[in-house]
């Protein structure tokens, strides 16, 4: 499951992406994307640890992304901010199934999985047609 953490990572890197100015500041991201602002500070935070954004303060600094938007996959930002995304709870945790071992739906969940992962891993943020919220027409 994608959770709302990561919609928002996802939204504030479209944000820079689409950018002109290549950078923008964490209140101009939340106020485009309707990002509650009390949450892009971690957000940030884990993105700048994995080199998906970087970050320069004082004047004329800002947010910037860490690489091309061609580079950076769906699944980059999904595992930077919650780690790999897992659909169904018996990946989580096998210890409590009592349909094991000759359970056949393992099978179906990890193809689904793998399917999943390769859409995630195959779409560049360069890709998305995402919106801003406000109307700003910096794109």
């Amino acid at each position: 499951m994608i959770t709302k953490k990561t919609e928002y990572a996802i939204r504030a890197l479209w944000e820079l992406a689409h950018n002109t100015d290549g950078q923008a500041t964490a209140n101009q991201i939340a106020q485009r994307q309707s990002i509650p602002p009390k949450y892009l500070p971690q957000i940030i935070s884990e993105l700048s640890r994995t080199g998906l954004v970087n970050s320069s303060r004082g004047f004329g600094g800002g947010l910037r992304l860490g690489c091309d938007s061609e580079e950076i996959s769906l699944l980059d930002i999904i595992m930077a901010v919650q780690g790999k995304p897992l659909l169904f709870e018996c990946q989580v945790s096998q210890a409590d199934c009592s349909h094991l071992p000759s359970c056949n739906l393992r099978d179906t969940y990890s193809r689904a999985q793998e399917a999943l992962e390769t859409v995630f891993r195959s779409t560049r943020l360069s890709e998305l047609k995402l919106g801003r919220e406000s109307g700003n027409d910096n794109a």
